[in-house]
Parts: structure tokens; sequence; C-alpha cells
């Protein structure tokens, strides 16, 4: 059911701002804020409207139902996955936005990655206060275009039922594996940072490494012993760790960080290092590069995860959209 609030008895709907609103997001405890945001917007004298999540796929429909009908401010209330699922209503296929409207973040979620790279606060009284001045930022948005195994094609413009899109990093190899795994209950149990630690030991002690061969501009570097491929925007993934990068640093290019060759030895170092967040020397086991666009495949079975989710399969190509996001900030 739609809900509909207006202060313009003239006007049936001003469509300014439409709420996606995930009820699951926290582990439940996000519907606990829902009656403070809506009170808040209401007090405003804005026309809104809003609508809770079935689920991320519903997220997505609402999303793009929302930009077709015109709405100027779309916000996402939830977590990551909400987060990207509304983001990617705002594309078609081949990475070009639906229209002009903003899009806004009310985190009610367990670990805000995302507001912590663009400094979106995660109080409620001030995200809405933000959502309401919507002053935008012009961000990059990744796009994953995953292809069958037999098909050559070379460019970034594949059909819809193959695309996703991402707003803070896509992982290939361990990553998919430990969205799954702190995604299961363990976070619930022992916190959203302790319990993905815990999850990212347990699968760096067992993990078996992967063969991914990247292509870039005609490039070919093979990796025989990987762990994980991060391919990066923020700074901030998963919950805690934290890329040193800086937006002004590398322009409008994705961040890889590739960790290869583990041993027990290195693990230790391993997380210091990635969850310190500080400049460190690329080594055998963890290095820092930069990319534009790549083309990945695998001899094997690999998983890709896009912002705390499992998104599909290799192969697959990893560009940025054509057009970037007007987020409000």
């Amino acid at each position: 059911m739609w809900v509909i609030f207006s202060q313009n008895k003239n006007s049936l709907c001003m469509k300014d701002i439409f709420l996606i609103m995930n009820p699951g997001s926290h582990s439940g405890r996000s519907r606990q804020t829902f009656d403070q945001i809506i009170g808040l917007i209401t007090r405003s004298g804005v026309d809104f409207e809003y609508h809770n999540t079935l689920d991320l796929d519903h997220a997505i429909l609402l999303s793009r139902n929302a930009n077709l009908e015109g709405y100027k401010t779309i916000v996402a209330v939830g977590g990551d996955g909400t987060i990207n699922a509304v983001v990617n209503g705002f594309y078609t296929p081949d990475g070009h936005r639906i229209s002009e409207a903003k899009f806004g973040v009310i985190y009610t979620g367990t670990s805000p990655d995302f507001n912590k790279s663009y400094g979106i606060p995660v109080n409620i009284d001030e995200a809405v206060a933000i959502i309401l001045k919507g002053k935008t930022l012009e961000i990059p948005i990744g796009m994953i275009s995953f292809e069958p195994r037999d098909r050559p094609d070379d460019n970034c413009n594949p059909d819809s039922s193959s695309v996703r899109y991402f707003v803070c990093c896509a992982n290939i190899g361990l990553g998919a594996m430990l969205a799954r795994k702190a995604n299961s209950g363990i976070r619930r149990k022992l916190g959203d940072f302790s319990g993905t630690l815990l999850s990212l030991i347990g699968l760096l002690v067992s993990f078996k490494s992967i063969t991914v061969i990247c292509m870039e501009n005609s490039n070919e570097i093979q990796w025989n012993k990987l762990t994980n491929l991060s391919i990066g925007i923020t700074p901030y993934i998963a919950s805690g760790i934290q890329v040193p990068v800086h937006f002004t640093d590398q322009g409008k290019k994705f961040y890889r960080l590739i960790v290869q060759n583990l041993n027990l030895f290195c693990i230790v170092p391993l997380l210091r290092k990635v969850y310190s967040g500080k400049p460190f020397i690329n080594s055998n086991y963890l290095s820092l590069d930069y990319s534009l666009q790549v083309k990945l495949s695998s001899p094997q079975q690999v998983e890709v995860e896009a912002d705390g989710d499992p998104v599909g399969f290799l192969p697959c190509r990893i560009c940025f959209a054509f057009d970037d996001l007007d987020l409000i900030s």
C-alpha cells in the first residue's frame, strides 16, 4: 500500500520525496526508527510518500518506479544492502541514469561504510535535516557486467539481467563467502565489527586460493594464488576495513586491493594493515593499485560480492557507470 502525505490540499502529490524503508535492516531494529523519520518529515511540511520493502529486489523495483514517476528525491532507509538496491534502481542496463532524482540516505543498518566515506551523519535527526536541505555531491558508481563464458563481446554494455551497480566496493574471492558468513547471524550475536572480524579470520585460515585472470587495456595479469581482489571506490568497506586511499589521489579510478600468496604467518600483519587505514608498502601478499576498468575471468567458479551481498559469478567486466549520481550530503 502506498502511503501519501501531502501538505498541499490543492495537489494530490507533489512527488518531492520518496522513502524506501527496509524494516528488516539491523536485524529488524530499523523499524523502530520509522515513526521518528516520518514524524520529522511530516513536521517539515514537505510532500512525501514511503513504502516498506519486502526484500532487496523489491527495493530495486520501488526505486526504479520512483525514478520513472518523477520523484525529486529518493531516499534509502536501511543498511548497506538497501543503499545498494536503491542505487541499482536509478540506472538503466547501459549505465545511464533513469531520471535526475537526487539520492539520499537515512542509515539504520549496522556498518555505515558508505556514510563514513561521504560524511553523511547516522543520527536520524541530522540525516533527515540534510535530506530536507537537498545539497548534493556528484559521486561515481561502479558497474558490474556479468557475461556467459562463451561471449567474446568487449564493451561494458550487457543485458539488464546481467548488470549490478555498487557504491563502495566489489570483491572477488573470499569477499562473497565473508558476506554470507557474516550475514548468517554471527554479527547479530557478536556485533558488527567482532562478528565480521571473527568470520574473516576463520575464512583466511581455511580459504583455498583461486586463479583469476585480469584484462586491462589488452594487458593480462594472472593471479594464481589469489585470496581476494577488492575493486572499490570508497575507503571504508566491510565493517571496519579501511583502504588507505583518498578520492583526490585516485581521481575517477577504482582502487584494486589484492590479497594473494597468503600463509599463516601473513594473517596477523595483513589484518593490522587492512584495519588500520594507514598507507603501506606493497608486498608479496598485499598490494594496492588503480584501474579505470577491468575484465575478470577464472577457470574456477568464483563468486562476486558487491556492497556486502553476493551478486553473481565470473566472468565479468567492471567499469564506471556513464552517469554519476547526485548524492545528498
